[in-house]
């Protein structure tokens, strides 16, 4: 097929500016798809940046080795008398568990002061520690003769928990437990899903990448770029879909996968150029040497 005769620099201006328009989508497009690949993907290999290892436990599975965070234990006395089985405990069970939830859930947060008159800690109807003590603690636990007396947490029982009396038992001891570094087996992309991402990208960007090409053999550049540059970004996308089921086996696939795809934005990218200065600016009568 001669496609001197549908040279882009020939097109009428209508035609020219639907061209333009086309490309002004779709290029912008694989960028925005490029992006959200690497927002997709940046974290797979659990450090941050799009990597190969990033690739790698995609397609093919990835053992990381990670130290996890610390363990933080907080214990005080009152906490423990309040767990389960502590001396204190049926007496806190008789508020029923918004009492417990509210009270054991603010001395594992270390008894804050700011969150001693707070309600609804952890549920929207739950006291606040300081209600949950006056209810079912301060009957023994104060200084003016409770049963309690050597451990008060007001000075009568008529009155309200003193936070500073409270703490003497409710202060926290923070044991920090170190964990050392683990060996995690990071699984690929399930079968699943890894063919619902081939059958939407197969069907999708070999159809742009078709038409973006034709139009770079309508441009007035030499045969042999032609022929070199026109079927490029069509056989990367071969490449590029065929390693991720490749990988899975054969590990150095990956590395297949990412330079088709740097090889493909490249190529693109360049179809582009040209056919814009082509068609804007190239001679609708002679065609360029290489």
């Amino acid at each position: 097929m001669k496609w001197d005769s549908l040279r882009l620099s020939r097109l009428t201006l209508p035609a020219k500016l639907l061209v333009t328009l086309f490309l002004l989508i779709v290029g912008p497009g694989y960028l925005f798809g490029t992006a959200n690949i690497m927002l997709q993907h940046q974290d797979a290999d659990l450090e941050p940046g799009l990597t190969v290892d990033d690739l790698r436990r995609t397609f093919h599975g990835l053992e990381k080795q990670v130290t996890p965070d610390a363990e933080i234990t907080v214990n005080s006395v009152m906490l423990e008398q309040v767990r389960p089985g502590g001396e204190m405990r049926e007496f806190l069970d008789e508020g029923g568990e918004p009492a417990v939830r509210s009270l054991i859930s603010w001395l594992e947060d270390e008894a804050k002061e700011a969150d001693f008159d707070r309600a609804a800690l952890t549920g929207p109807d739950d006291p606040s520690p300081r209600d949950v003590i006056a209810a079912h603690c301060i009957e023994c636990h104060h200084a003016n003769g409770g049963d309690m007396e050597d451990l008060p947490f007001a000075a009568d029982s008529d009155a309200a928990p003193d936070y500073a009396m409270v703490y003497e038992v409710a202060e926290p001891e923070i044991t920090r437990h170190e964990a050392g570094p683990q060996t995690r087996t990071l699984a690929p992309t399930n079968l699943k899903k890894l063919v619902h991402i081939t059958h939407a990208h197969i069907l999708a960007i070999p159809v742009f990448t078709l038409l973006v090409g034709v139009l770079f053999l309508m441009t007035g550049f030499g045969p042999r770029l032609k022929l070199i540059l026109a079927p490029l970004p069509m056989l990367a996308v071969l490449l590029d879909i065929g390693s991720w089921w490749a990988a899975r086996a054969f590990e150095p696939f990956i590395y297949l996968i990412a330079g088709s795809g740097a090889v493909f934005g490249g190529a693109y990218a360049l179809q582009i150029l040209c056919i814009l200065y082509s068609m804007w600016l190239g001679s609708a009568d002679t065609e360029s040497s290489e």
